[in-house]
């Protein structure tokens, strides 16, 4: 176990998926702010540096395992593991529902008030018909069975805040771009693509626009949830605005520069539905701003020059959970990109 860090008496954090992208940011920002984090992961995965380090799946194991970590006496616990894109039936019940019934009935069981940030997803929204930003209180219309899952987890967390079992929140966020951003996802592939040597890309159908927010911003709303006196039971965190997904391409092939290629799919290509079931309307942020004392600060091109950078010093191909990994499908200098996903929850765990 590596016990480095802040100093025993600062605020301890218990964090679950912690070699995850969102997961690995969150993490380094509470260390940045002097938290004591313990990283729970599974395997052989590392977080950041500075972490105490439990190895543990807490999908699979009962809720007393779960409780003997968080007895720790923790002063928050963050959920930034779930099942990912591609994962089956199985896999996402366990992944984004019975983790969280677990999680949520071990720190039900803790015998203080210890604040849980639960990190939910915009796919729980699902197919809204045209119109202003979404808010909090739209009936959600999840359309994917990963999406359903993820509002299985909300109403759990939900549903204890309630019942007055738990204090915490669900920051459900929209698509996160940053570092560690995942080989699965569109902009994670790419860059690590581009950092690998690949001269010539393939990606799928770029139409549309989404709701972009810089995974450090997501980062800092969960400090900021942490912090709040009180939290709502559901908060969006998003870039507040619509950008055009072909604009963001273009941004990280001006990042990446040399003698780039891209080649884009026809649109009538029929795409694998991840990002299906997404509302073409950005998240109302206008809770965070005002519970959480929280707005996205960074622009777009800082995000993805932010990623652009960890791509190259990681030298791309590498998952934050798989040394060495490389983007479904890569073939040589050539290697298509899977659609995007809408929130960085590829990597969730």
């Amino acid at each position: 176990m590596d016990t480095t860090g802040p100093a025993p008496g600062a605020r301890h954090a218990v964090l679950l998926g912690a070699a995850g992208f969102v997961g690995r940011n969150v993490c380094r920002a509470l260390l940045d702010a002097g938290w004591r984090v313990t990283a729970v992961v599974r395997g052989d995965a590392s977080p950041e540096p500075g972490c105490a380090t439990v190895r543990l799946d807490a999908a699979r194991v009962p809720s007393a395992a779960l409780t003997a970590v968080l007895d720790r006496a923790p002063d928050l616990v963050v959920n930034a593991a779930g099942a990912l894109w591609g994962a089956d039936d199985t896999q996402l019940v366990e992944g984004n529902v019975v983790l969280v019934e677990r999680l949520v009935a071990a720190v039900a069981a803790l015998p203080r008030r210890v604040r849980l940030v639960h990190i939910g997803s915009a796919y729980e929204y699902g197919d809204q018909p045209p119109g202003p930003p979404l808010t909090e209180d739209l009936p959600e219309r999840p359309v994917s069975r990963y999406a359903q899952t993820k509002l299985a987890g909300t109403r759990i967390v939900t549903g204890a805040v309630a019942a007055g079992r738990v204090d915490a929140v669900v920051v459900r966020i929209s698509t996160a771009v940053g570092p560690w951003a995942p080989p699965q996802s569109l902009l994670g592939g790419l860059a690590r693509q581009f950092a690998g040597g690949a001269a010539t890309v393939e990606l799928p159908p770029l139409s549309g626009e989404r709701d972009f927010v810089d995974v450090r911003d997501v980062s800092a709303a969960v400090l900021c949830a942490a912090a709040a006196p009180a939290v709502p039971a559901v908060v969006n965190v998003g870039g507040d605005r619509l950008v055009p997904v072909a604009d963001v391409v273009d941004l990280l092939v001006r990042c990446a520069g040399g003698d780039r290629v891209v080649r884009r799919a026809a649109a009538g290509r029929r795409r694998d539905g991840r990002d299906a079931g997404v509302a073409a309307r950005p998240l109302d942020v206008r809770l965070a701003r005002r519970e959480l004392a929280w707005r996205p600060v960074r622009p777009i091109g800082d995000a993805v020059d932010a990623l652009w950078r960890h791509a190259r010093l990681t030298g791309g191909g590498t998952d934050p959970d798989r040394e060495g990994a490389k983007p479904a499908g890569f073939r040589g200098g050539t290697a298509p990109i899977p659609s995007f996903a809408a929130n960085g929850d590829t990597a969730h765990g």
